[in-house]
């Protein structure tokens, strides 16, 4: 049907077009006829060539270039379509490559790389690790999914409790990242402390009628400007050492000497290069 509107409407701009220039020809014809030669006995003969010639001529060349241009449009009006579902694909794509399917929450590369333009736009700035208490005996005991299940939960109460501008991400198996921007180490106490305590009242089922409490650990530690964002993880990655250290389920400010979370690949490299070079 939509063929036949299309066919129908070339036919009728043709027609249109041609009438015009049949007229024309018929014009030009007539004025240089007279002009030449007055009216004589050919002149209506010639006149009725001037009116069948051009249609004859006109008529079937329009029809063809009101046709071709039709079909230009629609090839272009494909092309826009077409490229518009390519923006909205490269932007699901470009999502999809910065978002943790399990959580929701945005991934650790997407993470760290927002975490230094973010810092940059204000001068106080405080960074929470969160670590979920006992995560492995969960995926040990439950399996996997349940695992993500409870991952998922805990992103929940993220998402919950965070202000607009805070930058929440997973950074690891069972770890998440949270800048708070414009944000003193007292109030990310505070904010910390909230978001401990929404999750220890989840009521968890990993199986019809088990419970199990879920728990996290947080580190804290104050995001100056001024500082390089590995110093700023070390340090709330020492006060979520820390945390887990004194018993798990509570939120540590970092101070200056506190114990860094130990790192035996490292220290065991350090150590055999010591030796090599004391050797």
């Amino acid at each position: 049907m939509d063929k036949m509107t299309q066919k129908l409407s070339s036919a009728r701009q043709a027609s249109m077009m041609s009438a015009a220039e049949v007229l024309l020809a018929c014009m030009v014809t007539a004025i240089a006829y007279l002009t030449l030669f007055g009216i004589d006995e050919k002149f209506w003969n010639v006149m009725i060539l001037a009116l069948i010639v051009p249609w004859i001529i006109c008529f079937p060349a329009n029809l063809y270039g009101t046709t071709q241009r039709q079909r230009l449009m629609e090839v272009a009006d494909k092309l826009k379509a077409s490229h518009h579902r390519l923006q909205q694909d490269n932007k699901d794509l470009q999502r999809r490559a910065n978002i943790d399917g399990h959580t929701g929450l945005i991934n650790r590369e997407h993470f760290l790389a927002l975490f230094n333009e973010r810092c940059k736009q204000s001068a106080n700035n405080v960074l929470l690790i969160v670590d979920a208490d006992h995560f492995k005996s969960i995926n040990d005991s439950y399996g996997h999914p349940v695992g993500d299940k409870a991952l998922t939960l805990i992103s929940s109460v993220l998402k919950k409790v965070m202000r607009k501008n805070d930058l929440v991400g997973r950074i690891g198996g069972e770890e998440f990242g949270v800048l708070l921007p414009d944000t003193c180490e007292a109030e990310g106490e505070v904010i910390a402390e909230m978001v401990r305590h929404e999750i220890a009242g989840i009521m968890f089922e990993p199986r019809a009628g088990v419970y199990h409490r879920l728990t996290v650990s947080i580190g804290i530690a104050g995001v100056p400007p001024s500082k390089e964002r590995a110093l700023s993880m070390r340090n709330a990655d020492s006060a979520l050492f820390e945390a887990k250290r004194r018993g798990r389920n509570r939120c540590v400010l970092y101070s200056p000497g506190m114990r860094e979370k130990p790192r035996p690949f490292y220290e065991a490299n350090h150590m055999q290069n010591t030796f090599a070079l004391r050797a």
